[in-house]
């Protein structure tokens, strides 16, 4: 017996790269596939590029909604056993679903699979170096998830696999949480169930400038902080057996916001609103934490600002030509 799969392609504005997304889903070596384009309300060509498809791919056209409503509308229009999830901008090489498949073949407990994704420059084809910190094989974190802290998942969203069982407890998902959407996905399905995760290359991330959150070089604090901040109360509203960790998640955002400055209002309020909700002591604990990752988050900068001028030549992680 095979197991169907379903790869769905979240999409906005997109459009100059949509098309090989597309195509490296289609180019999949394991033939029980059918791949989901989710367009979010794109003003560029994405819609054109989607209708190039025709019957090859199911289309769910949408107003905007934000990442979140994108993987909940592409959830309801698949029917496959495994979900993996590909940003439109990324790709799968053609041995991913394949390789998936086999891991969730030969591990049944294994509710989620996810990937070390490799980063790679559009212009110029270099691979960026591969995170160090990868913990490879199978992972039970449900009794660090139990316990508040959260594991480094240094993945992106196309680097996530999951059974339709897993993802049926965790999706729909609250659609407030518009952008970096993956974070929720990752920290709940490690909170629910085990899985498995592997450092074989099956998918690439395009860096190419305008990437909504990897590596850009402007306001990535603050879609960290409001981000986290948005999971934190999600998670507790969604999953009660996660509260710890949506509360560790909530401090953490409420320090970055600090730190940020948001003038956001309407963040500001869900803030207010999570923590009246909250008992003394665990209001008292939240705003202890989030001062803590305020205080940390200032020393690590001035400690970075400081080697930079001692040393002014030392930079970040390039590209590494393939």
């Amino acid at each position: 017996m095979h197991l169907s799969v379903s790869i769905i392609i979240n999409n906005y504005n997109y459009g100059a790269f949509l098309g090989e997304a597309i195509e490296s889903a289609l180019a999949q070596t394991y033939d029980h596939v059918e791949v989901v384009v989710v367009d979010d309300g794109s003003t560029d060509s994405s819609r054109e590029v989607i209708a190039r498809y025709g019957e090859r791919i199911i289309p769910v056209m949408k107003e905007n909604g934000g990442q979140a409503s994108a993987f909940n509308a592409g959830f309801a229009a698949s029917k496959g056993e495994i979900l993996c999830f590909l940003d439109a901008d990324d790709l799968f090489l053609p041995e991913k679903v394949s390789s998936i498949v086999k891991i969730f073949d030969d591990n049944p407990r294994a509710a989620w699979c996810f990937d070390r994704v490799q980063e790679f420059d559009d212009k110029t084809g270099d691979r960026y170096p591969a995170a160090t910190n990868w913990h490879s094989g199978p992972w039970d974190a449900r009794a660090t998830i139990a316990s508040g802290r959260t594991p480094v998942l240094p993945t992106a969203t196309s680097g996530l696999c999951f059974r339709r069982s897993n993802l049926n407890l965790i999706l729909p998902m609250p659609e407030i949480i518009r952008i970096t959407s993956d974070g929720y996905l990752k920290l709940a399905a490690l909170g629910l169930d085990e899985g498995w995760m592997t450092s074989q290359e099956l998918s690439l991330q395009r860096i190419h400038g305008e990437n909504a959150y990897t590596r850009r070089k402007i306001g990535n604090r603050s879609i960290m902080a409001l981000t986290g901040l948005l999971i934190g109360i999600c998670l507790y509203d969604r999953i009660p057996a996660l509260r710890c960790l949506a509360i560790t998640m909530f401090s953490r955002g409420l320090g970055m916001c600090w730190l940020a400055g948001d003038p956001n209002s309407d963040y500001r309020q869900l803030a207010g609103s999570f923590l009246r909700g909250m008992t003394l002591p665990t209001k008292a604990r939240i705003l202890l934490r989030a001062a803590f990752c305020s205080a940390r988050i200032l020393i690590s900068d001035g400690q970075r600002n400081l080697r930079s001028r001692l040393n002014p030549s030392l930079t970040w992680s390039r590209p590494q030509s393939s």
